[in-house]
């Protein structure tokens, strides 16, 4: 099967300011296996880079030339073993490539026809007071809001929005920026604000903070993101946590969440399955999967002021997918 790869750079509609660092632009590759198309969306603090990226896939070219059946994705996984950005992006041309070749959307493949996605959340990134509810104003269509946190103002971000929004969902992301003596101060002042659920509030390794956050009895969920890669991650986590956040990106693709997404579910946690800042290509691929699961937060196309491609459609916080063969994405003539 032919092999291409492009690095796109992708320019943000406001920088992207979390607890990990601040961007107005990112970096992902484009990979093609035959009429199969996918994308890596590499993030430093995962330890990837487009770079990288592209490297890993000058070693695997060779493996993958030889390959003429999209449906040995788990085959050659277990050959290209690496970045985990990289081998989602090999999963998800496969799984597209597939669903051409036999004539069906990738979530009938599945067998996840006619199951509802939730609504997605719309991200409100870490940004300066006086602009702050002016971002809030513009993402009035949506009605779940995401809030960036992890700084030393973070009671008077959700306060602020919360003023501006008094009818609006809101979840907090504190991208690993807390210690344990900070979330239990603050989750009980965030509970009376109304937040439905705290993703990620301690460093990526600090299992016993979580535990001690568990037995807090504390009155908002705590998802764990950053922390979980791996079905192991799931298992790991499962005394500590009330849910996990799956993404293709940490899974190594769609064979990997699904792993992740059965284990949570084998051990009674909640699930969000979320994104990376990708385009329509590596949302739409997610959301083939947006039926298992009880929360969504793929707007990373709608961070992106120069989208490639079109897949998945927005109406507000409802998500649709297209019905064509494979992921069902198009790339856009003039991008």
């Amino acid at each position: 099967m032919q092999i291409e790869y492009q690095t796109l750079e992708l320019r943000l509609h406001h920088t992207f300011h979390i607890a990990h660092g601040a961007s107005d632009t990112r970096r992902n590759v484009i990979l093609r296996i035959g009429d199969g198309l996918g994308e890596a969306a590499p993030v430093a603090y995962h330890g990837e880079s487009a770079e990288a990226v592209t490297e890993t896939l000058a070693g695997w070219q060779a493996e993958l030339a030889h390959l003429d059946d999209p449906s040995a994705i788990s085959w050659i996984l277990e050959r290209c073993q690496g970045s985990r950005a990289t081998r989602a992006a090999v999963d998800l041309a496969l799984h597209d490539a597939l669903g051409k070749r036999l004539g069906c959307p990738v979530y009938q493949l599945l067998g996840l026809s006619k199951l509802p996605l939730p609504p997605t959340s719309f991200t409100i990134a870490i940004t300066a007071p006086d602009e702050l509810a002016a971002r809030v104003r513009e993402a009035a269509a949506y009605p779940i809001l995401k809030i960036k946190l992890g700084t030393d103002r973070d009671l008077e971000i959700v306060r602020t929005i919360r003023d501006v929004a008094p009818n609006t969902t809101l979840r907090v992301d504190a991208n690993a920026g807390w210690t344990v003596e900070q979330a239990l101060r603050l989750i009980p002042q965030l509970a009376e604000l109304g937040v439905e659920l705290i993703e990620q509030p301690l460093s990526v390794d600090d299992f016993e903070g979580f535990r001690a956050l568990k037995r807090a009895r504390l009155p908002i969920p705590i998802i764990a993101d950053e922390s979980v890669k791996t079905p192991a991650d799931v298992v790991r986590l499962a005394d500590a946590v009330d849910g996990v956040n799956i993404k293709l990106m940490k899974t190594g693709g769609i064979q990997g969440a699904l792993a992740a997404i059965q284990t949570a579910r084998s051990c009674g946690l909640k699930i969000m399955l979320g994104c990376m800042v990708e385009t329509s290509l590596g949302a739409t691929a997610a959301a083939q999967l947006g039926g298992l699961v009880d929360w969504l937060d793929l707007d990373g196309p709608l961070l992106i002021a120069n989208d490639p491609f079109t897949g998945l459609h927005f109406d507000g916080a409802h998500i649709s997918l297209p019905d064509a063969p494979g992921l069902g994405v198009m790339p856009i003539a003039s991008a």
